[in-house]
């Protein structure tokens, strides 16, 4: 369904604003800008793919300040990115296969559990890293979370980096810059294998993807004077209202 200018203009200025507050949290925010796209009367496919953009370089726009800051331990993060490319590949190549019933449902329960980890999870402090945590389940934690990003079309940071956390033992500044590379690589991943689907709108890529990276960029230079636990708990919020909108929609 093609949008009218109209919509078009809104949807710029709504991911203009979530790009902001993506920019506060230091998170791309796919979970709250998917649902809006899909409201709005766009096909959940053609959604998915353009969300998947706006992830991969509103992440890359954050990205290069935490390798500057030495919070991206290459490694590591290569370790992760492997597997996960290859499960977000497989994801989004398999989504346009999914009924839409079936694919909205995933969506739903993927915006659920986001939200109950943003309003219920606490940051750690602990710097010290456990270097003693199983392969298995970094390899399993990784591909598990990208596949299911590669469907609905998100890299599902805000599950990523609590599960790194507490299953893979990194320190809360490793895991966010290791999402942040994750979501640039398994944002492109993920974006390759929905390109088979051949359902692109150029217009809605336009509107949804600059007004992020814009928005992204400056909700950056405010992190310092927002308070990042009220912000979650109302991501939280956010999130759990949009998956009952969702469902409203289409159920």
């Amino acid at each position: 369904m093609e949008l009218s200018i109209y919509m078009y203009f809104i949807l710029l200025i709504l991911c203009l604003l979530i790009g902001f507050f993506g920019g506060l949290l230091g998170i791309a925010l796919g979970a709250v800008r998917l649902p809006i796209i899909i409201f709005l009367g766009v096909e959940p496919i053609i959604a998915a793919s353009t969300t998947l953009l706006a992830v991969i370089f509103g992440s890359f726009a954050g990205l290069i300040p935490a390798i500057k800051q030495k919070r991206v331990p290459i490694k590591s993060s290569l370790n992760i990115a492997l597997p996960s490319m290859i499960a977000a590949f497989l994801g989004g190549y398999f989504a346009v296969r999914i009924p839409e019933f079936f694919l909205i449902i995933i969506i739903t329960f993927c915006l659920i559990i986001s939200g109950f980890v943003m309003i219920f999870y606490k940051v750690e402090t602990n710097e010290d890293i456990d270097k003693s945590k199983s392969r298995v389940k970094e390899f399993f934690v990784s591909i598990i979370i990208s596949y299911f990003g590669g469907i609905v079309g998100l890299a599902l940071g805000v599950l990523r980096v609590p599960a790194f956390v507490y299953f893979l033992k990194m320190n809360i500044k490793t895991a966010g810059g290791i999402n942040l590379f994750l979501s640039v690589s398994v944002g492109i991943s993920a974006y390759l294998g929905h390109s088979f689907s051949g359902k692109f709108d150029y217009m809605l890529v336009i509107c949804v993807v600059f007004p992020t990276v814009i928005g992204m960029y400056f909700g950056s230079k405010f992190v310092r004077i927002a308070n990042q636990d009220q912000l979650r708990r109302l991501l939280g919020i956010i999130l759990l209202i949009l998956s009952i909108f969702i469902l409203v929609r289409f159920l």
